[in-house]
């Protein structure tokens, strides 16, 4: 390949589409790492790349994922956990200026700098929507095949439903049961640490909030993104590449199934020992960094600059691994992202 994006030209070809829609995730449970703002930059000039070399106009598609958990109780009787989400604790208004605050000075700027189109929807936005429901109620007519290949190990795929009364669910779903299902709703029953017993109803219309794991999550949204006009393309960091088998092949437990949507994997940033830039090990102290690391390069926040400068300084970093696909089907330390840096001017 002469360029990395040029993999999603058979893609264009075989579904004869006019126009391109590159996905990413927005995690806002906390400041950015470095590793997230790459993945991030490099959808962008993956989309202006596409737009460029195919002729096709390009956007970009960012899901903010308002239902990370904010907070966790523990059952004492049975170490049971129950999270309760960004969007149960503190409301649309404030996760609107979490995503305001922690991407939208960087996405303004690399839009600018890209001609590229981006709009941001978060995850319960998403899950409000008649065809995601009915995504989710067509994966669990095929159950039985889909959740052993969403976890080979124990089959158990949790779904979890917020309690009418206080929005705590249980984190790994073991209280939850399916009582019954159709293309046109389904029935669970949930336990609250607090209220007890509740059912929770879902429908294409209406019902409750509902609650699915990483994998499940991805499996729903990725069939909705086929049902565009567009070519999906979806990005994601290359530690997901093993996730996203797993995907590939949830695809196939659907009748009729479709074709999985095309995927790019950006370049992890890793750490001294070789494990990547991660919010939880960063907060745990087990990050192993090196003496050279920077703070920004764990906390955007912590850029001395203005947003227009640190875009530029990432457009340059991941124009540079874009150059040559060797260079961006590969991981980067933080150490060598220094080097990088300073031989730009920009350490």
């Amino acid at each position: 390949m002469e360029h990395s994006v040029d993999f999603i030209r058979p893609h264009l070809r075989a579904r004869a589409a006019g126009r391109v829609a590159l996905y990413a995730g927005v995690q806002i449970n906390g400041a950015p790492h470095l590793g997230t703002s790459v993945m991030q930059t490099a959808a962008f000039l993956l989309a202006e790349a596409a737009r460029d070399r195919f002729g096709v106009p390009a956007e970009l598609r960012f899901g903010a994922l308002d239902n990370a958990p904010y907070e966790t109780r523990v059952c004492p009787r049975t170490g049971t956990q129950y999270t309760r989400s960004y969007h149960h604790a503190v409301g649309p208004a404030r996760i609107e200026e979490l995503v305001k605050r922690f991407y939208g000075g960087l996405f303004d700027a690399l839009s600018a700098a890209t001609g590229v189109p981006y709009t941001v929807e978060t995850y319960t936005q998403q899950q409000q929507v008649p065809v995601f429901r009915a995504e989710f109620l067509a994966s669990l007519a095929s159950w039985g095949l889909l959740r052993w290949t969403l976890a080979p190990s124990s089959g158990h795929v949790p779904v979890s439903f917020p309690c009418p009364r206080c929005g705590w669910l249980q984190k790994h779903g073991e209280g939850t049961e399916l009582l019954a299902a159709d293309a046109g709703r389904a029935r669970f029953t949930a336990v609250c640490l607090g209220h007890g017993c509740y059912e929770a109803e879902v429908r294409p219309d209406g019902g409750t909030y509902v609650g699915l794991t990483t994998l499940h999550r991805n499996a729903v949204k990725e069939r909705l993104a086929d049902r565009d006009a567009a070519l999906p393309v979806i990005v994601k960091g290359a530690d997901w590449a093993g996730g996203c088998r797993l995907l590939d092949e949830a695809f196939l437990c659907f009748p009729g199934s479709v074709r999985p949507p095309a995927r790019v994997f950006t370049p992890v940033i890793l750490s001294a020992s070789g494990a990547k830039l991660s919010k939880s090990l960063m907060q745990e102290g087990k990050a192993d960094l090196s003496p050279d690391t920077p703070p920004w390069m764990l906390d955007a926040t912590r850029w001395e600059g203005t947003a227009e400068e640190y875009a530029s300084m990432l457009h340059r970093l991941v124009s540079l691994m874009l150059s040559e696909p060797r260079h961006f089907e590969r991981g980067y330390t933080t150490s060598e992202v220094v080097r990088l840096l300073g031989r730009d001017g920009w350490a």
